[in-house]
């Protein structure tokens, strides 16, 4: 299963985890597969973001595109 997940592009693993969402281990393995396909210059945010917080950096981000 996870070579055949490894050839899917993103756009195609997302539709796939999205389709199986009540499969645990398949959400596992495709959310595995994008995190390591993540660029390392990624800029990484902490999980407990206040949500002003996430709000600001979101708009700055729209605004910079």
């Amino acid at each position: 299963m996870n070579n055949k997940l490894e050839r899917m592009t993103n756009q195609e693993l997302k539709a796939y985890i999205k389709a199986n969402r009540h499969d645990e281990l398949i959400c596992h393995e495709v959310i595995k597969i994008l995190m390591n396909r993540q660029s390392k210059n990624t800029t990484q945010y902490p999980y407990n973001l206040p949500d002003e917080e996430m709000k600001r950096l979101f708009q700055r981000k729209l605004q910079s595109n």
